[in-house]
């Protein structure tokens, strides 16, 4: 609603009329619908390289036996259960060092080697799915001559595909909404969409002067309220409400499926 309805007590649940320049506004100054697609980018390159790490990690821990490994089970859980703030300048000093800092690299790189947002969750998911394959498809494969990667590649990948979708949904959506890590280790060379949200206060007024909105103190309307913050909001969220509803059945099943319900 406008502004104007914004304050009259009278005005609850309804506008007085159809109004859009919220809407029309704030798609400007999100920079929409380019901002979707670096988004999308950044939350699909960062979403497949934690999936595809997490599904070897949990494979090795579901299947093999190894010295150590009730020591890396505790650090997984240390980095769950940690703040990830606790991280923050060890990470920000390898980052500079290593020449990730401003580039994709500072989000693909932890997760490709497990430490990605949430990884230790999903490597969770699909140690607990590996543990319901039957051993017996498995020891047929050793005996026909497949290795260990083999194996996980032709037999156990192939059957966890509710550990996908969970992961792959889920995932997606923490890298989409990211803005910690995005707002300090990209530098603002690449901006999402969660990222221009935070700054729509600042850019809104730019993007009213840039669509000839008029003269911001003879129309009240042109003035940054929560209404506009809430149309920035709905904008934001389309993409995954859209994901959802075209996932929402398998999703439910692989919850279901995978039990991290916890029955």
């Amino acid at each position: 609603m406008s502004n104007l309805d914004l304050v009259d007590n009278t005005v609850e649940w309804l506008p007085t009329a159809l109004y859009t320049f919220n809407f029309e506004t704030t798609w400007r100054a999100l920079k929409l619908p380019g901002a979707f697609v670096t988004t999308a980018l950044v939350a699909g390159a960062s979403t497949v390289s934690v999936i595809l790490s997490s599904a070897l990690i949990g494979y090795g821990l579901a299947r093999f036996a190894f010295r150590g490994k009730v020591i890396v089970f505790a650090l997984l859980l240390f980095t769950y259960i940690v703040p990830k703030t606790l991280f923050f300048i060890p990470r920000f000093q390898i980052f500079t060092e290593m020449g990730l800092k401003g580039n994709l690299g500072a989000l693909v790189v932890p997760a490709l080697t497990g430490q990605g947002e949430q990884a230790a969750l999903f490597i969770l998911i699909f140690y607990q799915f590996f543990r319901m394959i039957p051993k017996a498809l498995e020891e047929a494969a050793f005996i026909d001559g497949a290795g260990a990667f083999r194996t996980f590649w032709n037999i156990a990948l192939p059957m966890a595909g509710p550990a996908f979708i969970i992961t792959g949904v889920y995932g997606f959506s923490i890298y989409w909404n990211e803005t910690f890590l995005t707002s300090f280790y990209l530098d603002g060379k690449i901006q999402t969409v969660p990222m221009l949200l935070g700054d729509l206060q600042d850019t809104f007024g730019a993007a009213v002067n840039a669509g000839g909105g008029g003269d911001f103190s003879k129309n009240p309307n042109l003035n940054f309220t929560e209404a506009k913050a809430f149309a920035g909001t709905l904008l934001s969220i389309i993409p995954l409400a859209i994901l959802y509803l075209i996932v929402q059945r398998w999703f439910v099943e692989s919850i279901d499926k995978t039990g991290i319900t916890g029955e």
